[in-house]
């Protein structure tokens, strides 16, 4: 959804990283789990800040 709209591959993988760790409340019952999954998303966002800061600067390229 968030490609269909942005047009942005970079954008829509940040998002789903974000996204796994809410959706994960709602699938997987363990707390270890969980907290592995939350360090996974957030040592994947760590790896994307540069896209991050091109993103926030308008420089990003888009998609076709």
């Amino acid at each position: 959804v968030v490609f269909a709209i942005s047009r942005i591959s970079s954008l829509s993988a940040i998002a789903a990283a974000a996204m796994t760790p809410v959706y994960s409340l709602w699938l997987i019952d363990t707390v270890f789990a969980r907290a592995v999954i939350l360090v996974i998303a957030l040592l994947l966002l760590w790896r994307h800040r540069s896209n991050i800061q091109r993103l926030l600067a308008g420089e990003e390229k888009k998609s076709g």
